[in-house]
């Protein structure tokens, strides 16, 4: 056990006596949900008869496909309870209806009008519930012209102006790496749903939330909106160099670079102890905008011969921002994220050993609970029978009329 785990206090989560209902499906509804999760709340995961269908994704143990086993679902969906509902038959929606009467939060990323058409919307589930907190979460929000359109990461990165932004200027815009827009969404999400719950704890009343993913990653553009509104400037896509003391390069055992300003010119010099970099063609700053291909030329031959440890060990030494790019290796084997007690680390008597990012930031108020994903409609019988009192005999009619 760690020197931090040693230091919290037992039973220290902030959303513990929460009830969650978890409507969501894919990453982003489900990644709120998890940190709901990790902080004490009791996430009833409700899904499609059929299950998530992120349990249809990878990655797998041996590459063997096991809707038990996917690592995006595992990642996603600790520490929650599963129930299967078909919404398409009234005993589900009735069921969900109850569940509903005693949550707190519901989250749901049902395209617009689906939960609404079966009598399960915000206005309905919210009557005998004044103080729920429900957030819907689609590509492009619940209003507007494009509100019904579906969308893939690759939809929302190019649609947020994100993509535009990215790659080479010479060349088409490039997606980047991962599935941002729908963890960034997530991540706002869990925002939107402390402050709402929040002022639902204060003020006793709930509140209904429409998220776009699309907005949610539009704003995330920096100051690019402002540029273009108020100087009338469209952004350009820069590549990895601003100039030729701001970018990327290749090292000999992978690739590094330098972001640094006017103000880091003398230590940069002095770092890199090339008598050339001391003219004032160089020194000078404008000047050295001026003759920013010569110097870039000079840093491609420079880097090529540094290694990624070299390169941070001289930026430590000389107060330079040099720094090199991070293999998933390299973070699995930091030090210094294991030093944080980044990582959580657990056995799934199916998956085997997983160890994936476990918090998303210390506190010496509470502490993180990482626990196993369910098993699809592993707690129907804990659920709907115990908590909900229905017989056991109408757990197999519900089964046989595929309600459950």
């Amino acid at each position: 056990m760690s020197e931090h785990e040693q230091s919290q206090p037992e039973a220290s989560r902030p959303y513990e006596g929460v009830r969650v209902l978890e409507l969501a499906e894919g990453i982003s509804g489900p990644f709120a949900g998890r940190w709901l999760a990790a902080l004490g709340a009791d996430v009833v995961k409700v899904e499609r008869t059929a299950g998530d269908p992120s349990r249809a994704f990878g990655p797998w143990p041996d590459d063997l496909p096991d809707d038990e086993t996917s690592g995006l679902f595992l990642y996603l969906n600790g520490d929650k309870r599963s129930v299967t509902l078909n919404l398409d038959t009234s005993d589900g929606r009735e069921i969900l209806r109850e569940l509903a009467a005693s949550a707190e939060i519901v989250i749901e990323s049902f395209e617009p009008g689906f939960l609404a058409e079966r009598g399960l919307g915000y206005d309905e589930l919210s009557k005998d519930n004044s103080a729920l907190v429900m957030i819907s979460i689609t590509p492009f929000g619940q209003t507007g012209p494009n509100a019904n359109l579906p969308a893939t990461e690759l939809t929302l990165y190019a649609a947020s102006g994100q993509m535009w932004l990215t790659g080479h200027p010479a060349r088409q815009p490039l997606k980047n790496g991962g599935s941002q827009p729908s963890y960034q969404a997530g991540l706002n999400a869990f925002a939107a749903l402390s402050a709402a719950y929040y002022g639902a704890v204060m003020h006793g009343q709930g509140s209904y939330i429409d998220l776009s993913m699309q907005e949610t990653y539009a704003a995330m553009a920096e100051a690019f909106h402002n540029r273009a509104s108020q100087l009338g400037i469209e952004a350009q896509r820069g590549g990895n160099f601003l100039n030729a003391l701001w970018g990327v390069y290749e090292l000999s055992d992978g690739y590094g670079g330098i972001c640094a300003l006017p103000r880091n010119y003398p230590g940069f010099a002095r770092a890199v102890g090339l008598p050339e970099l001391q003219d004032e063609r160089f020194s000078d700053p404008p000047q050295r905008l001026v003759n920013n291909d010569e110097l870039m030329a000079i840093m491609y031959g420079w880097f090529s011969g540094q290694t990624r440890q070299g390169l941070m060990e001289l930026g430590i030494e000389h107060r330079v921002p040099f720094g090199f790019v991070a293999t998933f290796e390299d973070l699995s084997n930091s030090e210094h994220l294991q030093g944080r007690d980044f990582f959580a680390q657990r056995d799934d008597e199916a998956a085997g050993s997983l160890t994936y990012p476990g918090r998303l930031w210390l506190s010496s108020g509470h502490d993180w609970k990482m626990g196993a994903a369910p098993k699809l409609g592993q707690h129907n019988v804990e659920i709907i029978h115990a908590e909900l009192g229905y017989e056991r005999e109408d757990l197999v009619r519900l089964r046989e009329l595929d309600a459950i």
